[in-house]
Parts: C-alpha cells; structure tokens; sequence
C-alpha cells in the first residue's frame, strides 16, 4: 500500500550537504547568508550570552539551510575567539559508538586535557579511538564525566561553542555523554548550537533548562531571497517569469533551488530567457532520479491525476473530480502525492509534479490538455491547453489564441500573453497572411522584455512587413531588443520616420519615438523635441487611444525637463479608454522623478511606488526594472544610502541590467559611493559609468556620472577636477534646454567647486540664473540650493557675516525639511568650514560636530572624515586617554568588545554596517592591531596607558 506522506526529502538531505542559503561550505569560514537575518542575529545573542551557558536549537526541513546557519555561528564564534566543538550527525553513522564525540573532540589534544583525572582521561582516549581498550570497555558513565571534565577544562581556557548538526541522526552513546555535560554545565561559559529536524526533542536538547534553550524555526526562502541566493552562490540571474518557475517549483528549498539552479547553468545561459509557460524547469539528476522512482511506484491512475495538476496548477476539487472520479482523487490522496485545501488541490510537492510531466509521453500530455480545456472555465486558460494539444496549423484555433493572447495582455498577464501569442503565429496555416500575428507575439515579447527572442524573431522578417505601419511598428520594436548602443536605435527611429513619409498616424507615432530618444537617452534639443512631442499630441487627438498615450508620454518628458508642469498631461492619459499600453511609456512615473527633482520627496515616493506596484501587477520587467531605478534615484537624492544598498542588492541579482540597456547601475553605484564619501569606489564606479555611456550614446547617464565624479572630486579636495565635470553637467543643461534645475542637481556643488578656485564671477553667475529658475518654477530644492549658494559667494567675496550664516542655517534647516538630509549635511559642513576659515573657532567647532552627527546619521563615514579634519583644524581636541580614537571609533569599538556583530552595533548606534567596518578599519589601523581578537587588549592598553 502506498504510503500516506511523502518522505521524498529525507534521502536527498543525506546525501546532499544542507548548504541551501549560504555562500559558504563546511570550513568554518564566515558564510554569505541570503535572508536570513532573524536567524544570525538569534546566533549572535547566544554567542554575546557567556557566561552563562546557553543553547540555542535550529529546526527545520531537510534542503531549508541549518547547516548554512551553523556554519555561520561557527565561523563568527571563531572569528570571537572561541574554542569550537563541531559533530555533525549522519543516518549512516548513527549507529557508529561515539562517532559524535570523535568529531567534536578532533584537534583537542591531550595536553589540553591534562587537568581531567587520569580515569576519566583514560576512558574518553578509549571511546575516541586514541588508546588501545585493556580489560573490560569503560562504563558509559565514565566517559559522560570525561566528557563534562573535559569541556570544564576547555572553558577555563575561554569561551567554547558545542555545535551539532543533524542532531536527530546523533548516535547513543555521544548523546548520552552530551545530556549529562548539559544538565551540569551552568556557570561554565559553553553553548550550545544545535541544528536538527522537525520532530521530537532529542534527550540533548531535552538536558538544558527552558529557560536558557532559544529555538528558532526555519523557513524556506521568499522569492527575493531565492533571486539574491541564486545569484550569490551561482552567478545566475534569471528572469522574472523564470525564477518566478523555479520558486515555484522548489518551494522556496534554497537546496533544491540550487540544485535547480545549477542544472540551469548546465543547460547554458542562452536557453534561460527563453524559458516558457509550458516549458519544463530541468531538474538535477539526483531529484529526478529519487522522485521518478516515487512516481514510478504510482498506479496509471494516481500518476494521471498527478500529471493533470501539474498541468493545469489551477484545477479545482470538483474539475478534478469530474476529470479523475472521486475515487481516484481519494487514492491519490491517500498516496500522499495530492493535497486538498478547500477546493484548491495541489501536488505535496512541486517537484513531484515536475517529474510527473518529465515522465508522461508527448501523446499523453496533449490527451490531458485537451481534456483540462473543456474543463477550466478560464477562456485564455482553455485557449492555452488546445494549444499546447495540437501541432497542426488551425486557423480557427489560432484566432480564438489571438483573442486569448490580447485578453491576457490586457489584464497585465504578460508571459501568457507571450505564450499565446505565439502558439496563434505558429498554428496560422500557410496560405493566411501572419504578419500581424508576428508583430502582436513582437509586441508581447518587447512588453516582456524578451529582448533576444524579439530580435531574433523579427529581425530577419521586419523588411517584408507590409510597407506603412507595418514596417513603421516593426522598426520601433526593433528598439527594444539586442542594440549595440543608441546609435543602432537612432538608426532604427530614422527607418521608421522614413518609412512613414506623410502618413498618419504613422509620422506622428514616429516622431513621438525619435523625440523621447532624442530628449531623454541623447538629452539633446529639449525645445526642438518638445515641439515634435507637441505635434504628435495635437494630430493623434483624431487617432487611436494608443497614439495618442504614445504622444502624450513623450511631451510629459520634454515638459518634465523644461520645468513645466505634466500633471495635466497624466489626466488626459488616464481618460484615454481602450487596450493598455506599455508600462514603461506611462507618464506617471515620469510625474513622480520631476517630484523628486524638485525636492519633494515624500510627494514623489507616492507616484514611484503606485507605479512599482503596477509593474508588479501587469508583470512587465523592463517597467519593473525602471520602477527600481527611479526608487534608487529617489533614495539617492534623499541619502538613506541603507534603502539604496537593499534595492541595488535587489538589481545585481535581478536581471535587471539585460532590459535596461544602459549603464544605470555603474552610475548609480557611483552616486551611493559618492554619497558615502567613499573616493576610491565613486571613481571606479563612476569612470566605469562615463565611458560606458560614451561608448554608447547615452546623455543622461554621463551626466549623472560626471555629477558623481565631480562631488567626489570635491570631497578629494581637487576643486580643479571638480569644476570641470561640473560645468560640463551644467552648460550642457544650458545648451540643450534643461530647464529643471534638479534634473540634474549640480548648481549648488558647482558653486562650491568655483569659490574654491576664487571663480567668483562665474559662481555668481550660476546662483543668478539658479535663482531665476527657482522663481520661474517655484521650485522648492533649487530656492534653497540658491539660498545656499547665495549665502557662500557673499561669504568669500565679502566675509564672514552673521546674516550668512543665518542663511545657511536656514538653507540646512530647510532642506531637512524637505527629507534631503544629505544636502543638510554638506550645508553645515559648507558653513562650519566657512567659520574655521574666519576663525570663529566655536561656532566652528558646534557647526562641524553638527555636521558629522548628521553625516554619521546617513552613514556617509568618508565626509565624516572630511568634517573631522575640519574640526582639527578648528582647534578641537581629541580627548587624551583615546590615542587617537575619534569618539564615535572609540564608541564602535566597546561594542565590539562587548561581543555585538556588526550589524548590531549599526543597529545600536543607527548608522549603517559600512559605517561600523569603517570605524573598525580605522581603529586597527591606529591601535596597530590586525582584529576583533586582539582589540580588547589594545583597548586595555590604551586605556592604561
């Protein structure tokens, strides 16, 4: 009889090292843990809780990470100095007498366990294979005292960690000498660290006091993390579509995800994009080989049952009922294969419905499609089963596809609508012109950001597209696909312009795309490509909806960058009735960055986050990925650099940087490390962004680099270079018709840059015309960049004066107004440098301590470091007794001795984990120490001395 549950797990886990979740192996190396925060910090209370003696136990299933998260506390309770015991239990070991406490005494010598009475020393040598047996086998008792004599003398050295996984599988004998040990270990500085599965209490664990066992329980991975984990341990970024199958189909199990993972880098990276709704996710040899054998002992029946819900995953109880007969349902219950939530059913497992596909003929799997097809009640459901039934042309069919394919698109089910799409192209008979079902599957595929497969798809058969629209449409999403730079896309507009000559509304749609890539990639003649944009919505007012949406997204650009107002073109867009158009061209996200340009934040996270939730929505990835970027933006301009750090961790492992052609990341990259003040990694990030964007065409990421680079610059105190990159960002915006100030916010920095060099006149140049502007527009962030930089060119041209430094600190308190903390921070820096300058030594002094609270605030270490050096020059003194430590390094560093990670102490102190390696880096280098284990000694000395 078929068993009630499946247990399909238990042999993969043995045989598999439970690495899921962590880029590490069994070498007590710190591992790069995904996700897992809640754990490692429950690790990190334990090791900061010695003396006294504690425990902390690790639950969860086979695959799910435990050993990744033991590996984790051993390597940083090594990295604290701890002596570490390491077992890990095994089912073909279990058996094996004291096979446990062989592993957790392997590297103790016998020298260190001199103080243990020679009897008792005697029978643990025996028990660990070190000496000979002679007469009778010491009693089980003896070797528990050994045990306990030994880890008392282990920890009158220091601190000792116990760490066991798998305990379930640990044999008899180690675990009885174990229970003994943790029943009498309480003064004693040993913990315990104990990973196991689901199920009863091992004795060990059963031995420790409640009140001093925490237990955590295990989860699997949500899909970000599977996204970042994927991408950490592999190297593989996948798709949205695709990695939204492996989570899927694995459960959120970081090890099958892995295992899934590494199977897709077998098959190599050019199949990944194309990865389909019907396709198969290929699975490791170990699974299918252990989960065929599980389907395999399945009746034909059961397995038929099996095979339905993995292919059609919203089959409802009665469906199947009707499909199957209730008996069957029961059997495959019964079999532990199938499981009822309501009327949902589902596999036990997903991987067991995969192998269930991987198993069943072509022949099979069409007779079931074509059987869930007259039972779903979903018309695109029930359009994509007859399709995956039949080979043959159909024209019938393939129409009744089409109009499926358009209704999934219209509700934002982007990757079916791919899928049927392009099932109604391939089943279109031979003798009946396609062309327009090979531009809607274009279409589908641009949306999808399938840019290879579009490329390939319609770039042999773009030129014999009907002349006129056909080919005017074609050229246009051509531009989505595989480019080697903007030119080949400028060159594709210019196809389509041409090929429209006086047609409309083919012109119009044509120029509407020539003027978006000439504003916003080029950032050149902004005036020029305002009136084409302006044209476009005048004549399609008599055209379709999507003509008209299409112009009126591209004049909310040109309005944008000229400082105008595009609320009313966002109205006139959302009134447009008929099919929805691409995410990406929906002005509203163009609405929400000029909010941030202008320094309304909170008004402009409102807009960009509406809009992240949409893409989620509709699936599209290319909208998903801009929506990232203007969430990254927006944090920038703010300066919670943690908020940045999360959501470029996010892209790195996204597949983010195929569907976004340029170099956005390497700028934005540049822009966080300039904001942390970190010189070396803004150059390097920054440089890489402005030859790329070179290289390709693209204005707007070289100005963004060439802002980033040229505050570094500042920072580095090179004003020379500074000024240089700067003025480039600036009279380019002059010449092109950059009206909004804040678009790309470089005047105040400017300012800065040419005071340095005594340039007033060309400073006072820029305040006027950033005053102007400011008017014009009424534009909160360039009023107060006008004030502050007003303030400074009256403070180097005239001197020092109360009433300036009034206006700065109205300038500083202004911007925290506006949630723009890092500008605050570089206006009192701006102002107490301004001070030391005067000599007004204690004005000076609390100006720059200001600024380095508000710059350690951010987590900007760099500019802290500038405002010190300022304040040394100012005449502050480090306090004696601290050798140099500044107080904040000295503050990070009693932490650390305290026993908190890293990640604590930021969380004590609310700066980032950046910042506290930074303090730390700084203060091993002046103490002359290598690390944590030798700081509390310096510390010590210091103090003595």
């Amino acid at each position: 009889m078929a068993r009630a549950t499946m247990d399909a797990e238990a042999p993969i886990a043995a045989s598999w090292a439970d690495t899921g979740g962590s880029a590490g192996a069994h070498n007590g190396t710190r591992t790069g843990l995904v996700a897992r925060e809640a754990e490692s910090e429950a690790i990190e209370v334990l090791l900061g809780s010695v003396p006294p003696a504690a425990a902390l136990v690790l639950e969860g299933p086979p695959g799910v990470g435990k050993t990744s998260l033991l590996d984790h506390g051993v390597a940083s309770a090594r990295e604290r100095g701890f002596r570490v015991l390491v077992a890990r239990g095994s089912g073909a070991e279990a058996e094996f007498p004291f096979a446990g406490l062989i592993d957790l005494f392997d590297g103790v010598t016998s020298e260190q366990l001199a103080s243990i009475p020679a009897p008792q020393l005697r029978a643990l040598e025996v028990a660990l294979y070190r000496a000979e047996p002679t007469g009778a086998p010491p009693e089980p008792q003896v070797i528990s005292l050994a045990v306990l004599s030994a880890l008392r003398a282990l920890a009158a050295a220091g601190p000792v960690v116990v760490a066991v996984d798998d305990l379930q599988w640990l044999d008899l004998g180690s675990g009885e000498a174990l229970v003994y040990a943790a029943k009498r270990l309480v003064a004693e500085p040993v913990v315990f660290l104990l990973a196991r599965r689901p199920g009863r209490r091992p004795d060990v664990e059963r031995a420790i006091p409640i009140e001093r066992l925490a237990h955590v329980a295990v989860g699997t991975l949500s899909l970000g993390a599977t996204r970042q984990l994927l991408a950490t341990r592999l190297g593989l970024r996948l798709p949205h579509h695709v990695l939204r199958r492996v989570y899927d189909v694995t459960a959120g199990n970081p090890l099958f995800a892995l295992e899934v993972g590494r199977s897709l880098v077998r098959r190599g990276p050019q199949s990944v994009p194309e990865q389909s709704f019907g396709d198969e996710i290929p699975l490791p040899d170990e699974v299918e080989d252990l989960l065929g054998l599980r389907v395999a002992d399945l009746d034909d029946d059961v397995r038929r049952v099996l095979l339905a819900l993995a292919l059609g995953a919203d089959v409802r109880v009665t469906q199947l009922r009707e499909l199957a007969g209730p008996e069957l349902l029961d059997r495959a219950i019964e079999a532990g294969v199938v499981a009822v939530d309501g009327e949902k059913v589902r596999a036990s497992h997903p991987l067991l419905a995969e192998v269930a596909v991987r198993r069943a003929s072509d022949e099979e799997k069409r007779g079931l499609h074509r059987r869930l097809a007259e039972l779903v009640a979903d018309e695109e459901l029930a359009a994509l089963h007859l399709a995956l039934a039949t080979e043959e042309p159909d024209e019938e069919l393939a129409a009744r596809i089409e109009s499926a394919a358009e209704q999934a698109a219209a509700r934002g089910a982007t990757r079916l609508g791919v899928d049927l799409a392009s099932h109604a192209w391939r089943l279109t008979p031979p003798d009946v012109p396609a062309y327009d079902r090979l531009l809607t599957v274009s279409r589908h595929l641009h949306d999808a950001g399938e840019k290879q497969r579009l490329t390939d798809l319609l770039g042999p058969r773009v030129a014999s597209l009907p002349a006129g629209g056909s080919r005017v449409l074609g050229y246009h999403l051509l531009t989505g696909g595989v480019v080697n730079g903007n030119a080949e896309i400028t060159a594709l507009h210019a196809k389509a312009l041409e090929e429209a000559g006086d047609i409309q509304p083919c012109r119009g749609r044509a120029q509407s795309f020539l003027a978006e890539n000439v504003a916003v990639i080029q950032v050149r003649d902004i005036a020029e490509s305002d009136r084409l944009a302006a044209e476009a919505v005048a004549d399609s007012e008599d055209g379709d909806a999507e003509d008209q949406r299409l112009a009126l997204y591209t004049r909310s650009w040109t309005q944008a960058l000229r400082g105008q107002p595009v609320d009313h073109l966002v109205e006139r867009f959302e009134e447009l009735a008929g099919h929805r158009g691409y995410l990406a061209r929906y002005p509203q996200r163009v609405a929400g960055q000029r909010r941030v340009w202008r320094g309304e934040i909170e008004q402009g996270r409102a807009f960009l986050e509406a809009f992240m939730e949409r893409t989620e929505l509709w699936g599209e990835p290319s909208p998903h990925a801009l929506a990232r970027l203007h969430l990254v933006e927006l944090e920038l301009r703010a300066g919670d650099w943690p908020a940045v750090e999360r959501l470029m961790i996010e892209w790195a492992a996204s597949t983010d940087d195929d569907l976004l052609h340029w170099p956005m990341y390497e700028r934005c990259r540049a822009l966080l490390a300039m904001g942390r003040g970190d010189v070396e990694d803004a150059l390097l990030w920054g440089g890489r962004a402005d030859s790329q964007a070179e290289e390709q065409g693209v204005g707007w990421d070289r100005l963004e680099a060439s802002r980033a680079l040229g505050v570094t610059a500042l920072l580095a105190k090179d004003p020379e270079e500074a000024a240089r990159r700067l003025t480039t960002v600036w009279e380019h915006n002059q010449r092109e018709g950059v009206l909004d100030p804040g678009a790309f916010p470089v005047a105040p920095d400017l300012v800065e840059a040419l005071l340095e060099l005594g340039s007033y006149d060309a400073a006072s140049a820029v305040v006027a015309q950033l005053a102007e502007l400011a008017e014009d527009q009424d534009h909160p962030w360039a009023r107060v960049g006008a004030q502050r930089s007003a303030a400074l060119v009256a403070i180097h041209a005239d001197g020092y004066a109360d009433e300036h430094a009034a206006a700065l600190v109205e300038a500083a308190a202004a911007y925290q107004a506006l949630g723009l903390c890092f500008d605050e921070a570089r206006t009192l820096l701006a102002l107490g440098r301004a001070q030391r300058r005067a000599k007004k030594w204690g004005a000076a002094r609390d100006t720059l301590e200001r600024a380095a609270a508000a710059f350690e605030r951010l987590g900007s270490p760099g500019w802290v470091a500038d405002v010190r050096a300022e304040l040394e020059r100012s005449g502050a003194r480090r306090p004696a007794a601290e050798g140099g430590l500044t107080p904040t390094e000295r503050r990070v560093a009693d932490l650390a001795v305290e026993g908190l990670a890293n990640k604590q102490i930021a969380r004590t102190l609310v700066v980032t984990v950046n910042t506290v390696e930074f303090h730390l880096r700084n203060t091993y280098a002046k103490l002359g120490i290598r690390g944590r284990p030798q700081l509390a000694a310096a510390l010590q000395e210091l103090d003595g001395a």
